[in-house]
């Protein structure tokens, strides 16, 4: 009789003892999901941050913003070619990491739309679509879309 009260007692124990286990996997998990969704948000905003200065780049430099949205053709030679080539490469680094991040944040349709946007500036930006065939290795995200 005893051991069968002990063996009730002990197996009620393992009962306690694998629900409380499973709730505490079931709030780690929550956390940790959480928690990535955290963080490819900050890296979305950091993205975000990167294109603003980019555009206050176009900015500083009037008629920039043509070889990015208006097909404009890279200038042959000087000055002004180095800054849209270092612009653009920048931009395809940001580009780039918007997709990686997008890519990483769960139940978002961010992804497709970041998605879109660089197939926009891959179509409108002769200066972009020359960067990426010359190196696609350098950002392979852009050189699947081009």
């Amino acid at each position: 009789m005893l051991a069968t009260v002990t063996a009730i007692g002990g197996l009620l124990g393992l009962i306690f003892s694998l629900l409380l286990l499973a709730k505490q996997t079931r709030d780690v998990s929550e956390q940790v999901r959480a928690s990535n969704t955290l963080n490819a948000t900050h890296g979305l905003d950091h993205t975000l941050q990167s294109l603003r200065d980019i555009y206050f780049k176009m900015m500083e430099r009037p008629g920039m913003r043509a070889y990015f949205y208006d097909n404009k053709p890279c200038p042959d030679a000087g000055e002004e070619r180095e800054q849209v080539l270092l612009l653009a490469e920048v931009f395809a680094d940001m580009l780039t990491d918007g997709l990686n991040v997008t890519s990483r944040i769960p139940g978002t349709v961010s992804h497709e739309g970041w998605s879109d946007y660089c197939k926009f500036i891959l179509e409108n930006s002769a200066v972009m679509r020359s960067l990426i065939s010359e190196r696609p290795n350098w950002w392979p995200g852009l050189a699947a879309l081009n």
